[in-house]
């Protein structure tokens, strides 16, 4: 009965090691899809890590609405090489049609594994790219599996199946004013979006930006310095506007900045980089504090509170870093310093003020 047993955990760990093994499967994405003449369909796979050599290629399945099917074993030692394998009908286990006037293609391992959001085109209703003229195809457009935003599929003009993609052929022009009422963006702000190539407004609020060839819905832009690097957890909020672009093409659109919003549930992981205050302890009733976020608005400031919970101190402030100078009456022991952005906290912090 032990023997049996002891077999029956060994198959089963067996049997989940291999239902959930160790090695990331998200390792490839769809990287691009076109069609001949005759509306054969070529698609291309970017692999991000040599994974598949675990996996194997015949793992891998690829869905249309017509259905769906399994790759047949690619040479592996061939693809480490540029990490981009092109395949067809004749890549896989059965023929799958792909419809060239519209259709929704999704790729996987063992249909356990979804990668990547699958590709909507044409004239679908969930569609945010068109289907591709001859000569064209759809692309996918500074891809980065660590963050969603980066995902965007675009029309590209410049065809490059078995090449990495870049933004040839991809791209537009969208141009007009940023109109930001409450001043909430730092004056060094860089932006980006999904699709959008990060540009800097002009001190009048002009603005010009390169966008993928797709439909965009834009509700926020990621804000950041060229010093700091992309600043995921921070964006401002923009009235919602929907925008279609083309390869090359200019379309004006104004955007209008009505919030600025970070991802509450990193500031709350991460409040000691958001704010953080020195010396600490306080010794001669004055600290320097920095904040990590724009503060650019009558609205923004630092609270003090006593042990009681009792605010006895408000301090505006109007720059990420700068000095607090506090009342010299102020009785010794620990407080709870609180800041306020654009009327919302954002971070507290723990201080003590000694003699």
């Amino acid at each position: 009965m032990k023997r049996n047993l002891a077999l029956w955990l060994f198959f089963l760990v067996i049997h989940l090691s291999y239902a959930n093994p160790l090695v990331s499967p998200n390792c490839f994405v769809l990287s691009e899809l076109s069609f001949n003449s005759e509306g054969k369909w070529e698609i291309e796979l970017k692999f991000l890590d040599d994974s598949f050599y675990y996996w194997g290629t015949e793992n891998i399945y690829i869905s249309s609405n017509a259905g769906s099917t399994y790759l047949k074993p690619l040479n592996l030692n061939s693809i480490k090489d540029k990490m981009i394998v092109r395949i067809n009908n004749d890549s896989l286990q059965s023929n799958l049609s792909i419809n060239p006037l519209g259709d929704c293609i999704s790729m996987g391992y063992s249909f356990t594994y979804s990668l990547t959001p699958p590709l909507t085109f044409g004239n679908l209703v969930a569609a945010t790219v068109r289907t591709p003229k001859n000569g064209e195809s759809i692309a996918l457009y500074g891809f980065d599996y660590h963050y969603d935003f980066d995902f965007d599929y675009s029309i590209d003009k410049s065809p490059s199946l078995g090449s990495e993609n870049d933004s040839t052929g991809m791209c537009g022009t969208i141009r007009g004013k940023i109109y930001d009422p409450y001043n909430l963006l730092p004056t060094n702000a860089w932006l980006a979006g999904n699709g959008i190539i990060d540009f800097k407004p002009e001190a009048n609020g002009n603005y010009s930006a390169r966008i993928t060839s797709s439909k965009h819905n834009i509700d926020k832009l990621y804000y950041f310095t060229k010093e700091s690097g992309m600043s995921l957890g921070y964006y401002v909020k923009i009235s919602p506007v929907v925008v279609t672009t083309e390869p090359d093409t200019i379309v004006n659109v104004d955007l209008h900045i009505n919030d600025i919003v970070s991802s509450i549930e990193s500031i709350k992981r991460n409040q000691e980089n958001i704010f953080k205050i020195a010396p600490n302890p306080i010794k001669e009733f004055s600290f320097n504090y920095e904040i990590a976020i724009p503060v650019k608005s009558s609205n923004s400031y630092i609270e003090l509170f006593n042990i009681s919970g009792q605010m006895v101190e408000r301090y505006y402030v109007t720059e990420s870093n700068g000095r607090i100078n506090l009342r010299h009456n102020l009785q010794t022991g620990n407080y709870t310093v609180r800041l306020f952005v654009n009327n919302k906290n954002y971070a507290n912090s723990k201080i003590i003020i000694e003699n």
